[in-house]
């Protein structure tokens, strides 16, 4: 046996069949790999359909059930019953394609013991909202960030799709069970495994989808448990608060300016909408500016790709995010040019009033002379 991919799951029955009957029809042969599923005490049918699984899985599948005790715990259990040398993690979310565990293996094949960390994309039968598509320029994957796929630091390390020799588990104490979230306890151990020696690559050929939709509500809380475990991490290992952002984190000024930041942005866009009520010719380089449909356009395209207030449009009609950004930060620049010139000319004036006035002293001043 090469692999054991292992499956924590809660709560998700209505996933995990799919799920699992993706990870049976790959393209590797199944006599190199095994799946292991450990429940983490779920409260709906997951039973029922793990269950369901093993036999249609015959004997490729094993199924195992614990107190609930969090994902941390559900991986070490499921890397404690694994009979491959490797360990391939990923989640009850994620439809594997067909030839994940073959590219994970492959790498293994041509680099040697390393860690593998796989790519994960929105499946293409969810409905992409502004917001996930949001989330997916590197805000929940930092995959585009990744500036040397050779070298890949460990707050990469997604349980989503990686995979890692059974041993840098062992050796390095698996993992911490004080994590009771899904937030921080990947990333913590790659960070001990790092620092025993592991090389974690990065090889996008190794593709899952996310089989998740999500909304910023339930991104918040889902943050919310992250900052939880953010001070957790740091605790275990002080050296990284910085990174981990925790005293930013804990100032009550960041709540404020969250507050201040989006009220302004609320009065901004009152104060643009009542100038463009106003007739064309009270100022016409302003007047310019807010004539411009795109960048009119811009505020309304921001607020509706990051809160949804069109929720349920398609992607593909509406401003795509990208575009959205490039326009809010052209029509700051074109704001900045124009109010930049405008101050030049008032203090171009001003200095000319006063040179004309010092100029008038002198000439009296000559002329009692």
């Amino acid at each position: 046996m090469k692999l054991t991919v292992v499956m924590p799951t809660y709560n998700r029955s209505d996933l995990l069949g799919r799920a699992l009957r993706a990870l049976l029809d790959q393209t590797a042969p199944a006599e190199d790999y095994e799946i292991v599923v450990v429940d983490d005490g779920s409260t709906d049918p997951t039973p029922e359909v793990a269950r369901e699984a093993v036999k249609e899985g015959e004997g490729r599948i094993r199924y195992f059930r614990q107190e609930n005790a969090g994902p941390a715990a559900a991986r070490n259990r499921g890397t404690r019953e694994a009979k491959g040398e490797i360990v391939l993690f990923t989640g009850d979310d994620c439809i594997a394609t067909r030839t994940l565990v073959a590219e994970h293996l492959r790498v293994y094949e041509e680099e040697g013991d390393v860690g593998v960390l796989g790519h994960v994309a929105w499946h293409p039968e969810l409905e992409l909202t502004p917001f996930m598509a949001f989330l997916d320029e590197g805000v929940q994957f930092g995959f585009k960030h990744i500036k040397d796929p050779d070298h890949v630091t460990a707050w990469c390390f997604y349980t989503a799709n990686c995979s890692v020799g059974k041993h840098w588990i062992e050796e390095a104490g698996w993992f911490d069970e004080d994590f009771k979230y899904a937030a921080y306890e990947d990333i913590e151990l790659a960070y001990r495994m790092q620092r025993r020696g592991l090389r974690i690559v990065y090889r996008p050929r190794a593709l899952t989808y996310h089989h998740h939709q999500t909304t910023l509500k339930q991104y918040l809380a889902r943050q919310r448990l992250a900052g939880r475990s953010a001070v957790l991490f740091a605790r275990k290992h002080p050296e990284l608060k910085a990174q981990l952002g925790i005293q930013h984190g804990a100032l009550a000024s960041t709540a404020v300016d969250f507050f201040d930041a989006v009220t302004a942005y609320g009065y901004a866009l009152g104060v643009r909408e009542a100038l463009r009520e106003l007739p064309v010719d009270w100022d016409g380089e302003i007047g310019a500016l807010f004539d411009n449909e795109d960048l009119a356009a811009a505020g309304d395209g921001w607020q509706k790709e990051v809160f949804l207030a069109c929720k349920g449009a398609k992607l593909a009609d509406m401003v795509e995010l990208s575009r959205v950004r490039r326009q809010l930060r052209e029509m700051q620049e074109e704001w900045d040019r124009v109010t930049s010139r405008r101050l030049y000319r008032w203090t171009e004036g001003l200095a000319k009033a006063v040179w004309g006035a010092l100029r008038a002293i002198g000439l009296s001043r000559r002329a009692k002379d």
